[in-house]
């Protein structure tokens, strides 16, 4: 695991994200507090989610799938 400080980051940016690519633990440290860097994947439920609902406008622009309102959205949750 490597703790960097955020001045540290901004220098060596290229260096710590190939790290954390590469499977390396990055903590990176400042006044705000402390963050994890990790790389976005595709199997990230957060992408896939986003990706997912980007399909689903384009079906509902195509008119291939009914368009919801926001009440009819909430109330299926």
């Amino acid at each position: 695991m490597q703790i960097v400080s955020a001045r540290e980051f901004r220098s060596n940016q290229g260096k710590f994200l190939s790290a954390a690519m590469n499977g390396q633990s990055v903590v990176l440290t400042s006044r705000y507090g402390k963050f994890k860097i990790t790389p976005v994947t595709e199997e990230d439920t957060l992408t896939s989610r986003i990706c997912h609902g980007l399909q689903e406008v384009k079906l509902i622009r195509e008119g291939k799938l009914k368009s919801y309102t926001i009440e009819e959205a909430l109330n299926e949750l």
